[in-house]
């Protein structure tokens, strides 16, 4: 997507890989299929968020991911992937 301002500073989104029909979603992004059944949203900057086997699944999940990255995910702990010890 580019970004273009005009004289009286608004700003006009020109999405670079999104076709001319594909309707835009919060005005943040937009969902394609992929060639092997799944669904992909792509965001204002083309690069994809999340990957779903439903077109309705893929934008809920967009819309939760968006709005938790807005407002700050919860502090949560992380868990680790590797043994201690010797095995």
């Amino acid at each position: 997507m580019l970004k273009n301002k005009t004289a009286d500073g608004v700003t006009h989104l020109e999405w670079v890989t999104k076709p001319e029909d594909a309707p835009i979603y919060d005005d943040s992004f937009w969902v394609k299929e992929q060639r092997w059944g799944t669904f992909v949203s792509i965001g204002a900057d083309d690069k994809e968020i999340i990957t779903s086997l439903t077109k309705e699944l893929c934008i809920s999940s967009t819309r939760w991911y968006l709005k938790a990255k807005q407002d700050g995910f919860e502090e949560t702990t992380t868990h680790e992937g590797t043994v201690g010890g010797k095995l």
